[in-house]
Formats: C-alpha cells, structure tokens, sequence
C-alpha cells in the first residue's frame, strides 16, 4: 500500500478511531461515542460508511425495551488496518534513514 492508496475509511479521524476501538472487541453505539467524543449523527454516519465498505458488521438488538446496536470489525476491517499501521511504519523507518 502507497500513500495515495490510504483506504478512505482511514482519512477520517472519527472512523480511524473506531476502527481502532473495535480492535478490542465488539462495542455498542453508546461505547463508541464514549470512546470517541462524537455526536450520535456523525457516529451514525461514520458506522453506516465503515460497514458498507465492508470493515465492520453491526448486530440490532432489544435490551428490555431499549434498542442496542453491537458493531464487531470484520476480517477485511482488520487487514486493511494493519496495512495501515505498516504503512505508517514504513514511512517512519524512511524518514529515520534521511536524518543526518
């Protein structure tokens, strides 16, 4: 992966944010914005986009009477992410070499 093929998904400080936070686990919405500080709109948002690009799923449920959303990272999610991290580690070993 070169630079000018960073996956949308990671442009965006919110969903690099929840990408690394699903990581860990399955979380629900409410963790998410926890973790996250985001407004439920642009959570919502950002979700709705990370899984139609495939990198997470998310699971609707009833807790008593309360609506509960879990969001798991797929597979796909993972590797694309941890392309990512290479990505990064390559150009800071590069920029390591450069200095005098």
């Amino acid at each position: 992966m070169e630079l000018s093929q960073i996956p949308a998904a990671f442009q965006s400080r919110l969903r690099l944010a929840v990408v690394a936070a699903l990581l860990t686990g399955p979380k629900n919405f409410r963790t998410l914005q926890d973790l996250t500080g985001a407004t439920p709109g642009n959570l919502g948002k950002q979700l709705e986009q990370l899984e139609g690009e495939g990198f997470l799923v998310s699971k609707k449920e009833f807790v008593g009477r309360r609506p509960n959303t879990t969001y798991r990272l797929l597979p796909y999610g993972r590797e694309q992410f941890a392309q990512y991290v290479a990505l990064l580690e390559s150009l800071l070993a590069g920029a390591a070499e450069e200095e005098p």
